[in-house]
């Protein structure tokens, strides 16, 4: 099965943040900044791609995200308007 974004939406796999400092602080969870990869693109209002391609590495915010289950991996949903910023590079 595959998820396909209707919409302004976007799949994305969650990255997981790092825990704890190199120097073995663990820091407190924080959702107010989120990673994640790419996986599907949906279109905008006027019919053209978002301008995300899969496998791209993004920081996006919001509360509403939608998490489904394919394949046994788990995926969000996000609106094209929590995307933050792309990550470029390392």
């Amino acid at each position: 099965m595959k998820l396909i974004p209707i919409g302004e939406r976007i799949v994305l796999k969650q990255v997981a943040k790092e825990e704890r400092t190199k120097s073995g602080i663990y820091l407190p969870k924080s959702d107010d900044k989120k990673e994640g990869i790419v996986v599907e693109v949906g279109t905008l209002k006027d019919g053209s791609l978002i301008p995300l391609k899969k496998g791209d590495k993004i920081i996006y915010g919001g509360y509403s995200s939608e998490e489904y289950e394919v394949n046994g991996e788990k995926l969000l949903i996000i609106e094209f308007k929590d995307v933050l910023a792309k990550v470029d590079g390392q």
